[in-house]
């Protein structure tokens, strides 16, 4: 899930420091070539990282190439990622390389890299004490440790707003980092869910932005888990009615209609939940859906509902976009058509 916050990165600054060898966009581009070097061209280029440590364009290319997803959960890939983004963390921390480098590869697993973790969390704090205001390592460092110390993530983020107030990046950040801490185990903190939910509205009251938009999903979620029907629908409905081209266009339709049928049935309407809810599988697909999956929560509240046809036909519309879920839908439709209830921990998410 936490792979799924790579739609609500904003950018709020950035510096490339050392070399200042390029822009943003350059920055992307070198990234976006790094991941198809040969094997050839990655030892010439570390050759020429040796001999000169403070080549960014090199350092780039090779961040790049090793955390390209899914190179850079290759062992030997790691070892060699950890060193270029720990190099990055000590003299380059506001390096736009940590705007553009999918946060997978960058933020250091505190799990499995404990003291690669510690080490670049120090680093990126001991900069901060010296630049305590700067909004671009603020929210960078809010991102490295943003796994484990959530807390930390936070009191970053909201300074950055007291900063930075008019900047819609701040509350869409904060307001995913509260609805994820007040995900209980068994129930919803609803003190940290408010919370969550006043910052997404102040989001999207500041900007029109798709990257801000994007967020809709999480904040539904929100207004969903306090019982908030009529701003779900409201959401919703703008999520429906915007159907200009691009990125986000199938998400829209997707979420927008999954938030509508758990309204539906939690209001004892389950053939319009179930309508919704094929609605939703009509969805043409999007980066995120493609990837992650879609939303099974309403599926599986359906199925124990008894609406058994409608929730295979939508598995049915599923698997025209998630490719990479094929043998889990296969699997989900199987034990579905004789009755039974999927056991995976992904179905019902």
């Amino acid at each position: 899930m936490l792979r799924r916050i790579l739609i609500l990165t904003v950018a709020v600054g950035c510096s490339l420091g050392l070399a200042d060898f390029a822009t943003a966009e350059d920055v992307r581009s070198l990234l976006k070539a790094g991941a198809s070097l040969t094997t050839d061209e990655v030892a010439a280029l570390e050759a020429q990282l040796q001999a000169d440590p403070l080549d960014m364009s090199a350092r780039t290319r090779l961040l790049g190439y090793y955390g390209d997803i899914p190179r850079y959960r290759e062992p030997s890939s790691k070892a060699r990622l950890r060193s270029l983004v720990l190099w990055l963390i000590h003299n380059e921390p506001k390096s736009a390389v940590f705007a553009w480098l999918a946060p997978p590869a960058w933020q250091l697993d505190p799990y499995r890299d404990p003291d690669g973790y510690v080490e670049g969390k120090q680093a990126f704090l001991t900069h901060l004490e010296k630049e305590p205001n700067d909004l671009t390592l603020l929210e960078y460092t809010a991102g490295f440790v943003g796994l484990r110390d959530r807390s930390l993530a936070i009191e970053l983020l909201e300074r950055a707003q007291g900063i930075d107030n008019a900047n819609p990046g701040w509350a869409l950040k904060l307001g995913f980092k509260y609805y994820l801490e007040s995900r209980g185990r068994s129930e919803v903190n609803r003190e940290v869910a408010r919370k969550a939910l006043g910052q997404f509205e102040r989001a999207f009251e500041l900007s029109e932005d798709d990257t801000v938009k994007g967020g809709m999903k999480w904040a539904l979620e929100v207004a969903l888990a306090l019982e908030g029907f009529d701003k779900a629908r409201q959401w919703a409905s703008v999520m429906l009615e915007d159907d200009r081209p691009g990125w986000n266009y199938g998400n829209n339709i997707h979420h927008g209609n999954i938030a509508l049928g758990k309204i539906a049935l939690a209001e004892g309407d389950v053939q319009g939940a179930a309508s919704h809810l094929l609605l939703a599988g009509a969805t043409p697909g999007s980066p995120q859906l493609n990837s992650f999956g879609p939303d099974m929560a309403l599926a599986k509240q359906l199925l124990e509902a008894g609406e058994k046809e409608a929730v295979l036909q939508y598995l049915d519309q599923c698997a025209k976009f998630w490719k990479s879920g094929q043998e889990e839908l296969r699997e989900w439709i199987t034990v579905v058509r004789v009755g039974g209830m999927p056991s995976s921990r992904n179905f019902g998410r």
